[in-house]
């Protein structure tokens, strides 16, 4: 079940309600609307959100601190009237930017991205010195290409497998992970920050961008927008 919450105007929130309703057609999926922060924040002991979405007016430094950085793997989407100058320099993937005025197809641009990191929650088996670890994809940072094996950079910590890198980045490109390198796929919610060539992720991690992968990405993200 994807649970999203919504801090936003009455007007807004039903284009906003609609559209999820379009994303996640065929997904479980329940949505609250609030129309305090604080109410939110309340409803937060009692159950877990995997999106929110948020008017512009609640992207302060503090209510960041207790929406984004105590959900480290929850999505967010901003409403705004200018989503650049709100943007500013955050390159965090799992910050969203819709401008109001064409809010319906901005989410509809974005509806791919928003349904594979809403699936993380979702786990990969991975068999690991002969016992069994289910890994959900939103507790890898990022996979490494190591000669034969393939390592696992997670949360719980290191884990390898001897697999081909090419079947895992068809495996894991449904749930928001990118082949940022020949031996790197990258999971794009952690990612903080691109640079000229390489990408900085949330635990500071940084990884190697090569140039034709680069220009992959740019090109099918040019595409969907």
């Amino acid at each position: 079940m994807i649970r999203v919450a919504i801090l936003e105007y009455e007007k807004e929130s039903k284009e906003i309600i609609f559209q999820f309703g379009k994303i996640f057609r065929h997904t479980d999926w329940m949505f609250r609307h609030f129309w305090k922060a604080s109410e939110l924040a309340k409803a937060m002991k009692e159950e877990d959100y995997q999106i929110f979405v948020f008017d512009e007016m609640f992207k302060t430094p503090r209510l960041e601190s207790v929406f984004v950085h105590d959900n480290p793997n929850a999505l967010f989407v901003y409403v705004c009237e200018d989503p650049d100058a709100v943007r500013g320099s955050d390159g965090r993937e799992r910050m969203l930017y819709v401008r109001k005025e064409t809010l319906v197809k901005d989410l509809e641009d974005l509806s791919s991205t928003i349904q594979k990191q809403s699936r993380q929650s979702e786990v990969y088996a991975l068999a690991y010195n002969g016992v069994h670890v289910n890994l959900p994809y939103e507790t890898i940072y990022y996979l490494e290409k190591e000669e034969k094996m393939v390592i696992f950079h997670t949360t719980k910590g290191e884990f390898q497998k001897r697999i081909n890198m090419s079947d895992l980045e068809s495996e894991f490109a449904p749930y928001g992970f990118l082949r940022v390198h020949v031996s790197y796929l990258v999971n794009a919610k952690h990612i903080a920050s691109w640079h000229k060539d390489e990408v900085e992720l949330v635990n500071a991690a940084k990884i190697p961008l090569s140039r034709a992968q680069k220009k992959k990405i740019l090109h099918a993200r040019k595409d969907k927008g």
